[in-house]
C-alpha cells in the first residue's frame, strides 16, 4: 500500500535514466521514479531489496512506498557512500580488488531461494521478443535462451559498479528491480557483459575503457573460483543477454552490442 509524502523539498543526491534519489532526514533516501513508470519494476524493487536485507545480505533496508508530487517512489535507509565506479575510477589496482569482494557477495546471494520473485528466464525472454534485432537473431536468442536452465536462486540481474555503493561497512548493492528467481550462470554472465560493455559516465573512459577486458574476465574468474560454475555455463548465457540489452531506449552503445551479438551468432 501506498502512503502519502509530503511534497517539501529535499536535496537531489542521484540521478539516472529511471529513477531520481532525494535525501530524507538524516538517515533515510528517498527514491522517485521518472514517469511513466512501472509499477511492478518499483513493488520487485521493494520486495527484492526487503528479501535482501532480511537474508544478511549488503542491501539498504526499505521502509515504504510512497507517492510524492504524483510519483511514486521507496524510502530506503541511507547508505553513505559513493559508487564502485566513481570511488576507484582512478584506482584500477582497487577496482580488482574491490571486484573479488563483489563476486563473493553475488555467490552469498546466489545461496539463497528468491521466494516469490519474477522469473528471470521470462524476463529475459520478453525483453528478446521487445528487442530491436531482425527476425532471425531474435529466434536464435530464443532458442539458445530455451536451452538454457532456470532455477530458483536469488539473481540481482543488474550487479555491476554503477550498482554498487562502497560504504564504511563494505559494499552494498542497490537498484534490486530486475531481481528475481533465476540462474546464477546467467546474473555472472550479465555483471561480466555490463563490466566489458556497459556505458561509462562521461569523462570515465579512454583508459579504463581499456582495462574492461581484463576486469570482466578477472571478475568471472573470482566467482568460479568460489562457486566451481565453468565458464561455458556463464558463456552460454551471452546471445541471449546481450539481445535482450537491445529492447531498452537507443544509446551511443547499440552499434557495439550489434557488433557483439553479430560475433556470438557466427561462433555459435
Amino acid at each position: 500500500m501506498l502512503a502519502d509524502e509530503d511534497p517539501a523539498a529535499s536535496a537531489l543526491i542521484g540521478s539516472g535514466l529511471s529513477s531520481e534519489v532525494f535525501l530524507h532526514g538524516a538517515d533515510r533516501v528517498l527514491k522517485l521514479y521518472r514517469e511513466p513508470s512501472e509499477p511492478a519494476a518499483i513493488e520487485n524493487e521493494f520486495r527484492a531489496t526487503a528479501l535482501a536485507h532480511e537474508r544478511g545480505l549488503p542491501a539498504a533496508r526499505p521502509i515504504a512506498l510512497l507517492k510524492r508530487n504524483g510519483r511514486t517512489g521507496i524510502l530506503f535507509e541511507r547508505l553513505q557512500g559513493r559508487t564502485m565506479l566513481r570511488h576507484y575510477a582512478k584506482n584500477p589496482l582497487g577496482m580488482m580488488v574491490a571486484l573479488r569482494r563483489l563476486a563473493l557477495i553475488q555467490h552469498a546471494m546466489h545461496a539463497q531461494n528468491a521466494d516469490g520473485l519474477p522469473s528471470q528466464r521470462e524476463r529475459v525472454r520478453y525483453d528478446i521478443q521487445g528487442a530491436r534485432v531482425p527476425e532471425a537473431i531474435c529466434e536464435a536468442a530464443l532458442a539458445a535462451l530455451d536451452r538454457l536452465p532456470g532455477g530458483n536462486a536469488l539473481c540481482h540481474n543488474d550487479i555491476h559498479p554503477g550498482n554498487v555503493l562502497c560504504t564504511p561497512n563494505g559494499l552494498a548493492l542497490i537498484d534490486w528491480q530486475k531481481a528475481g528467481a533465476g540462474c546464477p550462470a546467467a546474473d555472472v554472465a550479465r555483471t561480466e557483459l555490463m563490466i566489458r560493455y556497459g556505458r561509462l559516465p562521461t569523462g570515465r573512459r579512454g583508459k579504463a575503457d581499456r582495462l574492461r577486458g581484463l576486469a570482466a574476465d578477472w571478475y568471472v574468474r573470482c566467482y568460479r573460483s568460489a562457486s566451481g560454475l565453468g565458464r561455458a555455463e556463464i558463456r552460454a548465457w551471452h546471445l541471449p543477454l546481450m539481445v535482450a540489452r537491445l529492447c531498452a531506449r537507443r544509446t551511443d552503445k547499440d552499434a557495439q552490442i550489434l557488433g557483439v551479438v553479430d560475433r556470438l551468432m557466427k561462433a555459435a
